[in-house]
């Protein structure tokens, strides 16, 4: 078992080591790290890490707290041989931006006798790393270093924190050096012996560092850590990099003896052809890496070539692998041979970058052909054509909509998403017209345009054709004739047309906008349609073929049902699309066993991918799901509106809404207006003293009356209520808010037995009831020994221990930190105790309780969760002190069995169960 979580915690401290590694953070994991992400005790992650100490395969470095890190060639040295690096000539820009750099480069390496000692400066993700092996590669193939000649990589940010470590690393140490030197080592300085020495962070390097290192370039020797007497000799070119200022952290010393500067440009200051270059190359890794085909928009490539990428080269290449990794999970799950990448698989900050195509409008278009897709292979890059199917469904306004969708998905605003469209309405015209295929004939058009409408296209193009003396193509006719069609139907349906470009085009285009009126007056005169002006300005644009400009459709909010459970919310959002007879209701369903943050990434991620741009209407039962859409809102900016009671009416009526309906604000208030009509029990009539009974059971459901009417005539018919004070209440609730409402209105002069129901209201010390347990597990016996406890008096006669056990039964499922069927013995000894040194009777009810509190106490304690303290405990804690010391006396048994700690405070609230809530 040992060596199977010793491996397990290998292999999570070496895939984050390789991704710190990547990413340019300092190496590394924590041991609270650790046990945190592999929900491991502290101790024993600890115990596993020391030895992996012990047998060589971490290094430990002595920080507070202390720092793990995977002893291996893939995150201290690299190594690489001349066939496996990029040369010059592979790389992008080597003629462009990049050409001086290069020229410098090949000088150094040129030099006589054996070249320039180098030092490369840029920012973070410039491509400093890269650029020194192909310097690398260069000397190879020029013959200046031999084939199998080293290139020795190393990172001094890496162990900068601790200076022993990072100089015994370069240079090796003598046995006796330091504490754990129980051997001569050699460093990569030696390893690099007769090749190349790349620095990077060379700023990191200690002074100490620094002076040995231009030790090197003056005499080609050094001396190991802990040698006093002897030098060894290298024969080495170093090459350095760094992204700070040289003046600030290098020594004068060192910068005098590198005489080759190159500074690399930022990714800003490349041209835009070599950053399409680039996003196809890393594509075109990603491709290699799973071997699948990747596919990607013209849209994905220009908000790739257009965001701000701060991190330079080394960001966009992680950029364009997060994405690829989304597209991947998403489409392998549905079985997809290629992978469709989507703007939804890409951050938020690469998604915005649309926002600057004005500016570069024309060089990015000269650069994107927006009739196709671009399908990256191993390869290379396939530049397919995007040849449009005829028929309806190619209709102009479905182009638009779509790219309006879209735009809404990424949070752009809706002054951005005009601006934006005005620019690609351009694009999108020439798109539908060349999707159009020219051969098609008016017979085959007619299979799916009304004879009527061609009709009407026709008479109108021959009347443009005499009034503008201009001949129109074919493929105009056929998208004009599909347009109309299609334009006919939403007027018939009520839907909305804007144009934001109708007045540009009116003053602009003014014979072209007079024909298309007049032949709007005729088509009103003849067949009694009335095309708005807007929709005249989009007839203009067709007969201008250079001008186009959208219709808007104001798209609504979806709704979103998020529930616990492996299936609850799926089951349920398909009821509400069934019977609403759409599509806009999504689930997601949250095992119990999933960890918040997962569930948080995974909701995040779904409602950016369903998001339409007007909003989201959350459905959420119970627990965190209910505040993580506040949380999500506010970093993806996309309108939630959490409504925390997820069932099948509530589903059903915000459905309907959201068809009807843009604005979420007006839907979200008439559901909380018509949930606060449908409560059975209103707020203002409910009165406790219809019940003439001190017990109640209530029976509860969210579906309606009759349901819980039905719950109480089951119990009735299974209970044995002879002699027994005891009602059985039934409950319609459809808001939380009101539920708890009514069931406190109750418990002021009732006394709440249990609740039976198809929700959990979570109510402290009051019993809960699954109408599912009831149905599967027969638990009518739960139900029957709580009434049996109750005398016809009104008071509650003690329970056994076979009752609170049975009661307790209920958590088994819940408990998993520690073992229950233990827990159960001890806290019946521990409850025997507290009576008898306290001189007490508890009741029933207080036994279970106590029993619930202090179960559910361990499991948060074992789980490293602080637990809930009294405000007024100091004082309590004085008043009560007698009963507190017998009962952290009694506690010790539970405590050392389950190794937790309960505080005085816990104490207190033993104290509250115990007294009745009347301290």
């Amino acid at each position: 078992m040992k060596d199977n979580r010793e491996n397990i915690v290998f292999a999570f401290l070496k895939e984050n080591c390789e991704r710190q590694k990547r990413e340019g953070k300092a190496l590394g994991c924590t041991t609270e790290y650790i046990s945190k992400a592999l929900n491991m005790q502290r101790t024993y992650v600890s115990s596993l890490l020391n030895s992996m100490y012990k047998n060589d395969k971490v290094i430990k470095l002595k920080h507070k707290p202390v720092i793990y890190i995977v002893k291996s060639d893939d995150n201290v040295i690299k190594k690489q041989k001349g066939n496996l690096l990029l040369n010059f000539k592979g790389l992008i820009g080597s003629d462009k931006s990049l050409k001086k750099c290069v020229q410098q480069a090949k000088a150094a390496m040129l030099y006589p006798p054996s070249g320039l000692h180098t030092l490369l400066l840029g920012g973070t993700g410039v491509g400093k790393t890269m650029f020194a092996e192909c310097m690398y590669k260069f000397a190879v193939e020029d013959g200046i270093l031999n084939y199998d000649a080293p290139f020795i990589s190393f990172n001094c940010a890496d162990f900068a924190n601790n200076t022993q470590l990072l100089m015994s690393q370069l240079f090796g140490y003598k046995k006796g050096a330091f504490t754990g030197a129980n051997e001569d080592k050699s460093g990569i300085v030696k390893e690099a012996n007769f090749g190349i020495l790349f620095l990077d962070e060379v700023h990191r390097l200690p002074p100490e560092g620094q002076e040995m290192l231009f030790y090197i370039i003056d005499k080609g020797e050094f001396k190991p850590l802990g040698e006093v007497k002897k030098s060894e000799k290298v024969n080495l070119l170093i090459i350095c990099a760094t992204t700070e200022s040289v003046e600030d952290f290098l020594l004068p010393t060192l910068l005098r003896r590198i005489p080759m500067i190159i500074t690399l440009p930022y990714l800003k200051e490349r041209t835009l052809t070599e950053r399409f270059e680039l996003i196809g190359e890393f594509f075109k890794v990603e491709s290699t890496r799973i071997n699948k085909e990747i596919s990607v928009t013209p849209e994905i490539i220009k908000s790739l070539l257009l965001y701000n990428c701060v991190g330079n080269i080394g960001q966009l290449k992680n950029d364009i692998q997060l994405g690829c990794a989304n597209a991947f999970l998403r489409c392998v799950s549905k079985g997809s041979k290629k992978i469709q990448v989507d703007i939804s698989d890409f951050n938020q900050y690469v998604k915005r970058g649309i926002l600057n195509y004005k500016k570069h409008k024309e060089n990015v278009d000269n650069l994107i052909n927006e009739n196709i897709r671009y399908v990256y292979t191993p390869r290379g890059v396939e530049k397919l054509v995007e040849k449009g199917q005829y028929g309806v469904t190619s209709s102009f306004y479905e182009e638009i909509e779509k790219r309006i969708a879209e735009l809404k998905k990424r949070g752009i605003s809706e002054k951005d998403i005009q601006m934006l469209m005005s620019i690609d309405v351009d694009n999108y015209f020439k798109r539908y017209i060349y999707k159009i295929d020219s051969t098609i004939n008016r017979e085959e058009l007619s299979k799916v345009v009304d004879k009527g409408v061609i009709s009407l296209v026709e008479n109108f193009l021959d009347y443009a054709t005499k009034e503008l003396n201009r001949l129109f193509s074919q493929k105009v006719f056929y998208g004009l004739s599909m347009h109309l069609s299609s334009s006919f139907e939403r007027i018939r349906h009520g839907k909305r047309i804007i144009n934001y470009k109708l007045k540009e085009i009116i003053e602009n285009h003014p014979d072209e906008y007079a024909v298309s009126m007049r032949f709007a007056t005729m088509l009103e005169k003849e067949k009694g349609i009335k095309l708005p002006l807007d929709e005249v300005g989009f007839l203009a644009m067709f007969i201008l073929s250079d001008i186009i400009s959208q219709d808007k459709k104001e798209n609504n909010p979806v709704v979103l049902i998020a529930m616990h459970g492996v299936s609850t919310a799926s089951s349920m959002a398909d009821v509400v699309n069934k019977l609403v007879g759409e599509n806009n209701t999504y689930a997601y369903d949250m095992p119990l066993n999933k960890s918040t943050d997962t569930a948080y990434y995974e909701l995040k991620e779904l409602i950016l991918d369903i998001d339409q741009g007007s909003g989201i209407l959350l459905l959420v039962d119970m627990g965190s799901l209910g505040m993580f859409g506040e949380m999500i809102s506010e970093e993806t900016g996309i309108k939630i509106k959490v409504i925390d009671m997820a069932t099948t009416v509530i589903g059903l009526e915000c459905s309907r809404k959201a068809v009807l309906e843009s604005n979420i604000d007006v839907i979200f208030d008439e559901v909380v207006d018509k949930i606060g009509f449908s409560i059975y029990y209103e707020r203002k009539s409910f009165n406790t003293n219809e019940m003439n009974m001190n017990n109640v059971i209530i029976t509860m459901c969210m579906t309606g009356e009759g349901s819980a009417i039905k719950l109480r005539k089951m119990i009735e018919d299974n209970i044995n209520f002879e002699n027994k004070n005891i009602e059985v209440f039934p409950m319609a609730i459809l808001n939380k808010e009101d539920m708890n409402f009514k069931i406190n209105k109750i418990a002021e002069e009732k006394n709440i037995l249990c609740i039976v129901g198809t929700v959990n209201p979570e109510i402290y010390g009051i019993p809960y009831i699954s109408v599912s347990e009831l149905f599967r597990d027969n638990k009518y016996n739960k139900i029957q020994l709580l009434v049996n406890s109750v005398t016809a008096n009104n008071k509650k006669v003690d329970v056994s221990d076979e009752v609170v056990i049975s009661m307790l039964d209920n958590l088994k499922e819940d408990i998993t930190a520690y073992d229950f069927n233990r827990y159960e013995s001890l806290i019946l000894i521990f409850i025997k105790n507290i009576e008898r040194r306290l001189n007490i009777t508890l009741e029933g009810d207080k036994k279970i309780g106590l029993a619930f509190h202090i179960a559910c106490g361990i499991e948060k304690l074992k789980m490293g969760e602080e637990l809930k303290e009294n405000k007024n405990s100091d004082k309590l804690i004085e008043k009560y002190k007698d009963e507190i010391k017998i009962i952290s006396e009694e506690m010790v048994l539970i405590e050392e069995d389950f190794k937790v700690k309960f505080s005085l405070g816990q104490a207190i609230y033993i104290i509250i169960l115990i007294n009745g809530f009347t301290l």
